[in-house]
């Protein structure tokens, strides 16, 4: 891992099992793609490829093959080759045990090394097309392609795609045709103009289905990126979760309720918050009204009883707090570079931007946006949020004396 990290060989668009890199990492950086094209008037399409088990077909000779291309040879190639080679298994079903027979495909599934080499497997599928962008979490791929005009971008997609096909094949990978799908992301108005337009996307001259929302990395994207159907989702959980701890309120101590909030709710509320919570509060006053609720059954207040000594009592945050904690901990990682390259280029301060020397040419500079979908991403909140905080929060040496402060201030400054 140390060699793969220094010679920088893993596409920066590769996600998964990687120190620093995360899921809402990848769930951000579509988002921010999908809203930089609404918000330069673009069509966008997203293709979510579906690979039937993946980890358990790649093919060994082509493995050694890109491991020895990527400078991976001679003893060390040897020990990896013997490593995968001589595996034998066998199904027992019924009280019936079968044949066993060698494996001769696939990487150990549980084991440490297997998802290193399975990143190595898949890494050159971006070279594939120039013109794709490609986001991966492991096994889980997507691609998008953004134009002015959705014919083109229709062409131009299925011929890139055919050329992804053709990788997939090459390195004798299978596609669930039935379950890859992909979304046409674009403005109301767009897709009233556009709406007899007939849109077939083909891999391996086979039409793949198009949804209004597909679930990526456990987030529902949708068509609009409205996360109507993520809210609804995450919602009906919380709901079911919150009357759990209703039932037992009366048996168990506060402090152990407020274990299971945070156990059985918060994780709802704050996974990948950063991305979907970024939007209109009118949209997400359903978790709000949740949220209140299990507070009030956690501490036996009534119904109706107001709610914010609750939160300061239990030093909960409450909900629209917890977009900005996840926004100002991404953007202190982002000035203390502590997040991947990809990263890298998404804020400026004002001092790069321009030469003046004025009260905030330290400051983040903040970026414009046409739309409303464009303004509530973190590319232009982020640089907002960060720039109304404090100067001595935003120089703290370390990240958990940040994170530990900036809920302080959060919560003293929550009305």
């Amino acid at each position: 891992m140390s060699y793969v990290t220094m010679k920088n060989i893993l596409y920066n668009g590769q996600y998964g099992f990687r120190k620093g890199h995360s899921t809402y990492m990848a769930v951000m950086e579509m988002c921010d793609k999908i809203t930089e094209a609404r918000d330069n008037n673009l069509f966008s399409i997203g293709v979510f490829f579906d690979l039937s088990k993946a980890f358990d077909t790649v093919n060994h000779d082509i493995l050694f093959k890109k491991l020895e291309h990527y400078g991976v040879r001679g003893i060390c190639l040897d020990w990896l080759r013997d490593y995968l080679n001589g595996r034998r298994q066998c199904v027992l079903y019924n009280g019936q045990v079968s044949h066993i027979l060698d494996i001769k495909c696939g990487v150990p599934q549980g084991s440490i090394l297997g998802p290193l080499l399975f990143l190595i497997y898949v890494n050159d599928i971006s070279n594939t097309s120039p013109l794709l962008q490609f986001i991966m979490f492991a096994d889980d791929t997507n691609v998008f392609m953004s134009n002015n005009s959705l014919t083109e971008l229709v062409d131009k997609l299925n011929a890139e795609l055919e050329k992804v096909d053709k990788w997939f094949k090459a390195n004798k990978l299978s596609l669930n045709l039935e379950k890859t799908n992909y979304i046409l992301f674009c403005s109301k108005h767009k897709k009233a103009l556009n709406h007899d337009y007939k849109i077939s996307v083909n891999i391996d001259k086979q039409g793949i289905t198009r949804v209004s929302s597909a679930k990526f990395l456990g987030v529902h994207i949708d068509e609009l990126l409205c996360w109507k159907e993520h809210i609804t989702d995450i919602s009906k959980k919380i709901a079911k979760n919150i009357g759990i701890i209703s039932r037992i309120r009366h048996f168990l101590p506060r402090h152990i309720l407020v274990n299971l909030y945070y156990s059985l709710i918060y994780p709802y509320l704050s996974y990948c918050n950063l991305t979907w919570a970024s939007t209109y509060r009118s949209r997400l006053a359903s978790l709000t009204t949740l949220q209140k609720r299990a507070l009030r059954i956690i501490c036996k207040a009534p119904f109706r009883a107001h709610t914010k000594d609750l939160f300061l009592n239990l030093d909960i945050l409450p909900f629209e707090c917890i977009n900005k904690l996840q926004v100002g901990l991404f953007m202190y990682k982002c000035h203390m570079h502590l997040l991947p390259v990809g990263f890298g280029h998404w804020f400026r301060t004002n001092s790069e931007v321009h030469g003046y020397l004025t009260r905030s040419y330290k400051k983040s500079h903040q970026q414009s946006a046409r739309t409303n979908i464009r303004q509530h991403s973190v590319r232009i909140y982020g640089p907002m949020l960060w720039n109304s905080l404090p100067i001595e929060l935003t120089v703290l040496p370390t990240i958990h004396q940040f994170k530990n402060r900036l809920k302080v201030y959060f919560m003293s400054n929550w009305v």
